[in-house]
């Protein structure tokens, strides 16, 4: 009979321990995905939350009250833009309707689309299927703004408890500090991303509706939901507004300059004024991020891999600075 030593009984619990963790946080999945988008939806009506909490009468200053003030205030900004913007989407998704057995027999009939159909086809059911599977979870997101209240009403005691579970008393003062910059850039990120994604969404608009694009208001509203995945969404969203533009013989090429121009301009001025060095990370490491979050968790976890990676980041550098100091 084989006896273990203290050392490798301890070192394989760990493993049995992480083994059965992970498992069960891939069981989960679903569940962790919508409390991590909560904890994102929190952090981007945060700064609004103190904004009114700030200014309400004394008699009325409780965070709960601000709360309540920001939410009510955002559905009714959300009610009027759907009734302003809900006429036009609709009636652009009946014109895009009417037009695609056009556009379709267009590509058949293109011998280099006709050749790749069977790709093209594989592509665009892939798609389908990860729209398919957010329709599914529908249900599963409607409870986001609801968990976000919690973590907004209970943030200072969060990061409190955060603390105390992490640190020991020799090292408070750093675990702190890491908890507080995970806490910065995980906002900055939210926010950054959804003022980009807004951005784009204006000038792809805007830009197709001057270029007389049949659909611009459905096609930028879709590009900029493509935005807020890394690296490959704006590629997706550009191909899709150029394919489209060439179907339907608007100046597509025109567009191809318009997209370019705001790419270099968004990447070397505006992303970089909002995010910062948070986030600054290899594009290989984003890119591997992306696919095991797709493969994890599919298209929420496409979305959610790069700040989970970016606290991952965060946490392996605090413990090498850690790990030298100790050696100095």
């Amino acid at each position: 009979m084989v006896e273990l030593d203290d050392r490798t009984g301890n070192i394989l619990t760990t493993i049995a321990l992480f083994a059965i963790v992970a498992g069960i946080a891939y069981a989960t999945r679903a569940t962790i995905a919508v409390f991590v988008l909560a904890l994102l939806f929190a952090y981007l009506l945060e700064p609004a939350v103190t904004w009114v909490h700030l200014r309400l009468t004394p008699r009325a200053s409780s965070r709960n009250g601000a709360i309540g003030v920001v939410y009510v205030v955002g559905l009714s900004i959300v009610a009027a833009l759907e009734w302003i913007v809900a006429p036009a989407v609709t009636e652009q998704l009946q014109r895009l309707d009417a037009a695609l057995p056009g556009m379709m027999a267009k590509i058949t009939d293109h011998r280099f689309l006709a050749d790749h159909a069977s790709q093209i086809a594989a592509v665009w059911e892939r798609i389908g299927h990860s729209l398919g599977v957010v329709a599914a979870n529908t249900g599963w997101l409607l409870l986001v703004p609801f968990i976000a209240i919690f973590f907004l009403s209970h943030r200072s005691a969060l990061i409190a408890w955060c603390v105390d579970l992490l640190a020991q008393r020799r090292d408070r003062a750093r675990v702190t500090a890491t908890i507080e910059r995970i806490d910065a850039m995980l906002a900055e990120y939210v926010r950054a991303q959804l003022a980009l994604a807004s951005m784009s969404a204006i000038v792809y608009t805007v830009s197709m509706a001057f270029l007389h694009y049949p659909f611009p208001l459905v096609l930028g509203i879709v590009a900029a939901a493509l935005e807020f995945i890394p690296i490959v969404g704006w590629l997706i969203a550009a191909a899709m507004m150029l394919l489209c533009g060439w179907l339907v013989g608007a100046p597509w090429i025109w567009m191809a300059v318009v997209i370019a121009i705001w790419k270099t301009v968004e990447n070397l001025v505006v992303s970089p004024r909002m995010m910062g060095q948070r986030l600054a990370m290899d594009p290989i490491t984003v890119l591997f991020a992306l696919m095991v979050g797709g493969q994890i968790a599919g298209l929420l976890g496409v979305i959610l891999s790069v700040p989970a990676v970016a606290v991952l980041r965060i946490l392996w550098l605090e413990r090498s600075r850690g790990q030298s100091a100790a050696a100095a």
